[in-house]
């Protein structure tokens, strides 16, 4: 199998009579310098996000004042909906359209690293722009992309930030004088801690994640639903978080806090936590050790480029070590059907909204990823078990026997279908059965229904 072959499957969004694939590793990582797919598919920027965000707030304080009307409420929250619905397809087409796919995986890794779960109309749309705000600077320092998810909108409002203040503040002793009681939220500190960066039993403490909160009073978001420091909100004086001091500034700045993130970034355990999910993630559910370490060694050396990490995965030997066993989530296995059948980027673009939700939106609900978030904060499994429960393999199997029919006009013959779709090594096996099949769709639907096409 070539490096191409390989590279797709593992680490790209799968093959494609389309896409020959990179030739190796130096190929692969040059990829994702290549914003070709995000220029064609622009996304969702926060302040657009936020400007949706606050149509929508507005509209139902007039519509509940008396002020408003149904209809303006309506539009809101169409013209929002319509905006989050675009941004997902933007993500779909550039996975089919990428000629590796290595950056949209990334992103998808990332957001489900960064897990949000979409509750409310402010949140869904501020998430929208979240995931591109990932992409952004999923390929520099991960002090950067740490600090881009910790300060968005919709990690601040998804973690209670928003409710949180210093019990000395500026703000809290005004509030005292008027008998209003306003406190310390922890939630956003220890997932910082806890899911973020360290990751459980770590070593910090209780007293330090309350420390920390202390030290995170003052990130806001305003009206705009944009991101703010507001002093105001802040506690007055250091804290100690992990050993060391931060903060104590009059009046608090915004730089007192991401100076802990830039220390928090580069630490030892960050390292390893962060080494260690990349490899579950795209490797294996219980990946060699050795690949981990070569890993965090190479995370340690770059103060925590990214991309460093990355090349020394996708050239890694053990990377290989277990191809074909790690289980296709979701949101991988569909945009690999897709380029599989040769559905391109314009295509999804020019879907109608009812075949944009049968063919994809619903469709992963139904085999357990809903484009609304994890359930659980920890973001998606990673075990092959949670994904391949009875009713989620059903949907798979659904999917593949009714989807491919409605979505190409001409489906190809089966077997030259299984050489395309599937590694090499495979194929051929999958390929007889296929090609036995009573029609085309049949066929096809085989190929995709199949364990190999499954796992990657």
């Amino acid at each position: 199998m070539s490096y191409a072959e390989f590279a797709l499957i593992r680490f790209g969004t799968g093959r494609s009579p389309r896409h020959d694939g990179p030739g190796s590793a130096d190929a692969l990582m040059q990829s994702l310098q290549d914003g070709d797919t995000v220029r064609r598919y622009p996304g969702l920027d926060v302040v657009a996000a936020g400007q949706l965000a606050k149509a929508v707030a507005q509209a139902q304080t007039a519509l509940r004042k008396g002020q408003g009307s149904v209809e303006d409420d309506t539009r809101a929250k169409a013209a929002l909906t319509a905006a989050v619905d675009g941004a997902a397809r933007a993500r779909l087409a550039r996975a089919v359209d990428d000629p590796t796919g290595f950056a949209d995986r990334l992103v998808q890794f990332w957001a489900s690293h960064f897990s949000l779960r979409l509750s409310t109309a402010a949140l869904r749309v501020l998430a929208a722009s979240f995931q591109d705000e990932l992409r952004r600077h999923q390929t520099g320092r991960f002090a950067d992309l740490l600090r881009a998810a910790t300060l968005h909108p919709a990690m601040l409002i998804y973690l209670d930030q928003t409710s949180s203040v210093g019990p000395n503040s500026i703000r809290a002793e005004k509030q005292k004088r008027r008998k209003i009681r306003v406190g310390l939220n922890e939630n956003h500190a220890r997932e910082l801690l806890e899911l973020h960066s360290m990751g459980a039993g770590a070593g910090y403490r209780q007293g330090d994640v309350r420390q920390l909160a202390k030290l995170m009073t003052g990130l806001f978001v305003d009206r705009d639903w944009q991101f703010v420091f507001d002093p105001r909100l802040a506690e007055p004086g250091a804290e100690n978080v992990l050993g060391h001091a931060y903060g104590g500034g009059d009046p608090a700045r915004l730089a007192e806090f991401t100076a802990f993130l830039d220390d928090l970034a580069t630490r030892p355990e960050t390292a390893d936590f962060i080494c260690t999910k990349l490899a579950r993630h795209f490797c294996a559910d219980d990946p060699p050790m050795r690949l981990i370490e070569d890993m965090k060694a190479r995370y340690l050396a770059s103060d925590g480029t990214l991309t460093e990490v990355y090349d020394m995965m996708v050239r890694h030997p053990l990377a290989r070590e277990s191809f074909g066993q790690k289980v296709r989530q979701p949101q991988d296995l569909l945009p690999a059907a897709l380029r599989a059948m040769e559905v391109d980027g314009g295509q999804v673009m020019g879907w109608t909204d009812h075949e944009f939700q049968r063919s994809y939106v619903n469709a992963l609900g139904r085999m357990g990823q809903s484009l609304r978030g994890a359930q659980q904060p920890e973001g998606w499994p990673e075990p092959a078990a949670a994904w391949l429960t009875p009713p989620m393999l059903s949907a798979r199997i659904g999917w593949a026997m009714s989807q491919p029919k409605k979505l190409v006009e001409r489906l190809p013959d089966p077997r030259e279908f299984a050489a395309w779709a599937l590694h090499p090594d495979v194929a051929a096996d999958v390929a007889v059965a296929a090609g036995r099949a009573e029609s085309r769709a049949d066929g096809v639907g085989l190929v995709l229904a199949s364990p190999q096409f499954n796992r990657r």
